[in-house]
C-alpha cells in the first residue's frame, strides 16, 4: 500500500542541504504544449476489411489519478476497486468509425461515450457486426458493444471483467457470445488482513542454485499471497450481446484464457499456490487446463514449474513443457514448446528446443513436429502442417526465420537482435477459415512491409519474397518527399492498401492507396498538436570513433539557427546498447521526411528554449568474438561521447564548455559513468538509474555474470564506487514508485547522499506516485521545469554556479 515518501527523512540528515514545498512548476508555455498533447491515433481493421477503427489516445493523466489506492502483489501494481492495473496503458478517449467502401465519400462516424469512461481493448466481432471494448469508469471495467449499422452503443449486462492480469477477451467465431474474465465476490471482499502482533517471517534455501534478478513488488508474507489470490480470482464466462451469461469451469487466477478454433474447447493457463516469493507472478507455478464447453469437464494437460528453478543464462528456459496455444489452423489441436536440454544453455547439446502438438480428445501420445538448435520465440502457421519459425540466440545475438514444411526446417532469413538493416518487417497474415489469422503464402511466397531501414535512412516499402532462394519484387515504397508506411493491405488484386503519411511538414495522415492506378483518399487527418516547434531544424549528423566506427544521431535546432550566430548550449541524449557486430552498431535509424514527434519525456523539447538538441546519439558497447561488450564499458561510452562532441564543436554548432548530458534508466547509469571518468560534460541529467551493480547481483542488462564471477568488473562499472570524480553537477531524478528491475528508488538516494557526503555538487528530485516512466501531467511539467532549470543553471552563464538548488519534494 502506498505510503509517506520514503526520501523525507533521508534528506534532514544533510545540515547543508534543504527541502522545498513550493510544489508542482511549470515550464514556459510551448513546453506545457508538448504535456497537453495526446499521442497519435491508433487503427484497426473489420475482419472484412470494410470499416476502420480510429482511437484516440487520453492525454497525460493527473496526479490525482496516480494517487489511487494501489497494491503491489505478485510483480502486479493493483487498484482493488477498479480491479484494474493501478496505472492502466493504451486508455482512449474518442472512437472514430470509417467506412471504407460505402461511398465515394470518406464517412467518419464520431462515436458518443458515456461521459465519465475511457476505453481499452477494442475489438471488431467476426460477423463484422459489432466493435466492442471494454469501458473503464470509477468502479471498474465492463464490456460495451457498438453495433455498426444502427450506431447503437449497449454496455452488457452481468460483465464486469477482472482485468488486474489481464483485460483480453474473444468472442465465439459465429459472434454469439463474448468470453471474459468475470470480476467475483471474493474480489470486492478482499481485505489485506495483517496478523496482528509481530510474527517472524521465515525463509530457507534448497540445494538447487536460483539466481533471479532484483525484482520488486513480490509477494512477502502469506497475507500478501491470499490477498492477491483474492484480488485476481476471476470466473471464465461467456455472455451474449444480449446480455446472458454462462459461467465456464470454476474461478481461478487465470493467466492464458483462449478458445479453440472451432470454439468446443476452452484453454486455460491457472496459476497454482503456494505462490513464489521470489518470482513475479507470470512465473508462478501453473496448471494448463483444458475444458470441453459441452460438458465443462476439465482435463489437466501440463504441470509447469515456478520460474525460480530456471536456470541462469540468456538462453535459457524453465524446463518442461511451456507456451502452450491453439493450432490456428486446425479446429482442437494444443500445440507447445518444451527444451530439449532441460532448459539450460550453458549445457552443451546439439539441439535447444521441440515442438509438440496434440490434437483432441487429448488422450493419445503428443507429436514432436520438430527440434531446433536455437530456441524458438515464434511460429506463425501458414496451414495444418506449415509454419515460419522464429528462433533466437541471445549468446549470439542472432535472430533465424525457417520455413517448416513436412517436418523439415528450410532457413529463410538470418539477422543479428539490434539488425534494422536486414528486418524483413511485418508479415502478411489473411482469415483462415476458422477466421484465424494465418501467414498468406501463395506459391512459396509471402508478402510483407517494413520501414527500410538502410545508411540512407528509412526506406519503407512492400515485397512479395520467395522463401526457398529469397528472390524479392517490390511492390510498393513510400515517396522520396514523404514518410509513408504500409498499415494494412486491403487487396492484393488490384494491391490496395491503408497507408500513413507524413511530411516535416504535415502532421500524419491515413489514407486508402490503390497501387495500379496511384489514386489515394484521404481517410484520416491528425490535428498539428505542436505548432511551437514548426519551424524546428532536424537533420541526421554522422561522426567517427577514434578507431574508425561510424556513428550517428539526430541533430535538433532552434527555427532559423544559423551557426554565423555563434554556437549553441548543447544537451546530448543517449542510451547505451551491447553489440556483437561493429557493422550493426553502425546503423541509423532516421528519415528526413518524419513530422517532428516530442514526447514529453524526451529532450527533444528543450529546442525550444535555445538549446541544440543531440538525441539518440549512438552509443554502442561492443565485444566481437570472444570478448565481452562490458569488458571495456567505460572506455568505449567515453570514446562515443568524445566523438559525438568533436563533430559538433566542428560544425560551430557547440562549445565545448556548454555541453550536458543525459539519460533515462540504463542512459542514467551511462550518464554518472561519463561524468565519473571523464572531463567532457559541464553537467548531467541522470533519471530513474541503477547505479551500484553490486545491488543487481544476478546481472543487468545483456551482462550474464553474476557479481561473484565478476566482481571487479561490477565495482568498476558502477558510478557509486566512482562518486568522488563526479565532479560535474548532476541532476538526478526518480519516480518514488520505480516498479522497473534493479532502480530502485534507493539507488538514487545513495549516489546522492554519496556525492553531497563528498562535497560534489547534486540536485534530487523524486516524483510521487511515479514510476520508472513518468506518467502524470503534473510530473511531466515539474520534468521540464527542472531540466530547463538546471541546463540553465550550468549551461548558459559563463560560469558555472558554486552551489545546487534547493532539493524540492
Amino acid at each position: 500500500m502506498r505510503g509517506t515518501p520514503w526520501l523525507l527523512a533521508t534528506l534532514l540528515l544533510f545540515s547543508q542541504l534543504s527541502w522545498s514545498s513550493d510544489g508542482y512548476q511549470l515550464p514556459p508555455d510551448n513546453l506545457q504544449q508538448v504535456v497537453e498533447q495526446t499521442s497519435g491515433p491508433v487503427t484497426m481493421l473489420s475482419p472484412d476489411k470494410r470499416w476502420m477503427a480510429v482511437m484516440g489516445p487520453t492525454p497525460a493523466p493527473s496526479i490525482s489519478e496516480l494517487a489511487r489506492n494501489e497494491v503491489r502483489l505478485g510483480g502486479l501494481r493493483i487498484d482493488p476497486e477498479r480491479l484494474t492495473p493501478s496505472r492502466v496503458s493504451r486508455q482512449y478517449e474518442s472512437l472514430v468509425m470509417i467506412p471504407l467502401f460505402q461511398s465515394d465519400k470518406v464517412i467518419q462516424l464520431d462515436i458518443q461515450l458515456p461521459e465519465g469512461i475511457t476505453y481499452i481493448s477494442g475489438r471488431f466481432s467476426p460477423d463484422n457486426r459489432f466493435f466492442s471494448f471494454a469501458g473503464l469508469n470509477e468502479q471498474g471495467a465492463y464490456l460495451y458493444l457498438y453495433e455498426l449499422e444502427s450506431q447503437k452503443l449497449t454496455k452488457l449486462k452481468n460483465a464486469r471483467l477482472n482485468a488486474t492480469i489481464s483485460s483480453r477477451y474473444q468472442w465465439l467465431a459465429d459472434s454469439s457470445a463474448i468470453l471474459f474474465r468475470q470480476a467475483t465476490k471474493s474480489n470486492t471482499d478482499a481485505r489485506h488482513d495483517v496478523k496482528a502482533g509481530p510474527v517472524p517471517l521465515i525463509k530457507s534455501t534448497g540445494q538447487q542454485k536460483t539466481p533471479r534478478r532484483t525484482y520488486q513488488d513480490l509477494l512477502k508474507t502469506p497475507a500478501d499471497a491470499d490477498y492477491f489470490q483474492a484480488l485476481t480470482l476471476s470466473q471464465p464466462a461467456l455472455v451474449t450481446p444480449g446480455g446472458k451469461l454462462t459461467k465456464i469451469g470454476k474461478p481461478g487466477v487465470y493467466g492464458t484464457v483462449s478458445l479453440s478454433p472451432d470454439n468446443r474447447f476452452l484453454l486455460l493457463t491457472r496459476l497454482a499456490a503456494p505462490f513464489s516469493y521470489r518470482v513475479k507472478y507470470y512465473d508462478f507455478a501453473k496448471e494448463v487446463v483444458v475444458i470441453k464447453l459441452a460438458d465443462q469437464s476439465e482435463k489437466v494437460v501440463a504441470l509447469q514449474s515456478s520460474g525460480e528453478i530456471r536456470p541462469s543464462g540468456p538462453d535459457s528456459v524453465t524446463p518442461g513443457k511451456r507456451s502452450f496455444s491453439w493450432h490456428p489452423a486446425k479446429a482442437a489441436s494444443l500445440v507447445w514448446l518444451q527444451s530439449a536440454d532441460n532448459g539450460d544453455s550453458k549445457q552443451k547439446a546439439r539441439l535447444r528446443d521441440e515442438l509438440y502438438q496434440q490434437d483432441a480428445p487429448f488422450a493419445e501420445q503428443p507429436t514432436k513436429i520438430v527440434a531446433t538448435p536455437w530456441r524458438i520465440t515464434a511460429v506463425d502457421w501458414i496451414n495444418e502442417t506449415s509454419a515460419l519459425i522464429t528462433q533466437r540466440s541471445r549468446k549470439q545475438q542472432k535472430l533465424r526465420l525457417s520455413l517448416l514444411q513436412d517436418n523439415a526446417l528450410t532457413q529463410w532469413h538470418e539477422r543479428g537482435l539490434r539488425d534494422s538493416y536486414k528486418h524483413p518487417g511485418t508479415l502478411h497474415k489473411a482469415l483462415n477459415s476458422f477466421g484465424k489469422r494465418t501467414l498468406a503464402f501463395d506459391s512459396g511466397k509471402l508478402l510483407h512491409y517494413g520501414l527500410g531501414a538502410s545508411d540512407a535512412g528509412y526506406q519503407p516499402f512492400l515485397k512479395r519474397t520467395q522463401i526457398n532462394n529469397g528472390d524479392s519484387q517490390l511492390l510498393w515504397e513510400t515517396r522520396s518527399d514523404k514518410y509513408q508506411r504500409v498499415k494494412y493491405v486491403l487487396n492484393e488484386q488490384p494491391l490496395e492498401l491503408i497507408i500513413s503519411s507524413e511530411t516535416k511538414s504535415a502532421a500524419p495522415s491515413i489514407h486508402h492507396l490503390n497501387v495500379d492506378t496511384g489514386e489515394s483518399r484521404l481517410l484520416y487527418q491528425s490535428p498539428d498538436r505542436l505548432s511551437a516547434f514548426k519551424d524546428v531544424q532536424k537533420q541526421l549528423v554522422n561522426f567517427t570513433r577514434n578507431d574508425g566506427l561510424e556513428l550517428s544521431g539526430t541533430l535538433y535546432l532552434p527555427a532559423g539557427y544559423q551557426t554565423s550566430q555563434g554556437p549553441l548550449p548543447v544537451i546530448m541524449w543517449a542510451y547505451p546498447r551491447e553489440f556483437k557486430d561493429k557493422s550493426v552498431a553502425s546503423q541509423v535509424a532516421y528519415s528526413p521526411n518524419q513530422y517532428l514527434k516530442i514526447s514529453p519525456r524526451s529532450p527533444i523539447a528543450l529546442v525550444s528554449q535555445g538549446y541544440a538538441v543531440f538525441d539518440r546519439v549512438a552509443m554502442p558497447v561492443i565485444g566481437e568474438g570472444k570478448s565481452k561488450p562490458n569488458d571495456t564499458f567505460r572506455e568505449q561510452l567515453v570514446a562515443n561521447a568524445s566523438a559525438a562532441i568533436d563533430k559538433l564543436v566542428a560544425m560551430g554548432v557547440a562549445d565545448r564548455n556548454r555541453i550536458a548530458i543525459g539519460g533515462h534508466s540504463y542512459g542514467a547509469f551511462m550518464v554518472a559513468n561519463l561524468l565519473a571518468h571523464s572531463d567532457l560534460f559541464a553537467a548531467g541529467i541522470a533519471r530513474s538509474g541503477a547505479y551500484n551493480r553490486t545491488l543487481t547481483p544476478f546481472g543487468f542488462q545483456n551482462e550474464e555474470r553474476n557479481f561473484w564471477q565478476a566482481t571487479s568488473l561490477y565495482k568498476e562499472m558502477s558510478p557509486f564506487t566512482h562518486a568522488d570524480k563526479i565532479d560535474e553537477p548532476i541532476l538526478l531524478i526518480h519516480g518514488e514508485m520505480d516498479s522497473n528491475s534493479g532502480t530502485y528508488p534507493m539507488q538514487s538516494d545513495r549516489l546522492f547522499n554519496a556525492i553531497a557526503g563528498l562535497g560534489g555538487t547534486a540536485k534530487l528530485v523524486i516524483l510521487p506516485w511515479e514510476s520508472h516512466s513518468y506518467k502524470a501531467k503534473e510530473s511531466l511539467n515539474h520534468l521540464l521545469w527542472e531540466q530547463l532549470n538546471w541546463l540553465d543553471t550550468y549551461l548558459k552563464p559563463t560560469s558555472v554556479a558554486d552551489t545546487a538548488e534547493e532539493t524540492p519534494l
